[in-house]
């Protein structure tokens, strides 16, 4: 059979009343997780419904004073000699706290973040 404008614009209704019903449903299921967001005590990576259809995630849920930082290093020199210890530095790992930080985009620097959270 051929498409009619009126077959069309039907399908468009009903998509448009389950966006605006699952729109509406997220919102009213988000409620908890926005005041969650607001609250001095901050529940991290929890779920706030029992179908898990909204949650919150932190990657860091308590951020304190002190930095603690690994710190890669290899020896350089042979056996026999007074071995230099050289430190690997990473592009853009924090590091140096008096170094600007840097801004590298499109890419994501894998190791560099994990050694920052580590």
């Amino acid at each position: 059979s051929a498409y009619t404008a009126k077959e069309g614009a039907g399908m468009t209704l009903g998509r448009g009343v389950v966006n605006v019903a699952f729109g509406l449903l997220i919102a009213k299921l988000s409620v908890p997780v926005v005041r969650n967001l607001f609250s001095k005590k901050q529940v991290m990576n929890g779920s706030f419904d029992p179908l898990r259809l909204v949650n919150t995630y932190g990657a860091f849920g308590v951020v304190d004073g002190v930095r603690e930082e690994l710190i890669v290093s290899s020896a350089v020199g042979r056996e026999n000699d007074a071995l230099e210890w050289r430190e690997y530095r990473f592009p853009v790992k924090p590091g140096d706290i008096n170094r600007r930080p840097r801004w590298v985009s499109p890419y994501h620097y894998r190791l560099d973040w994990q050694m920052w959270i580590a």
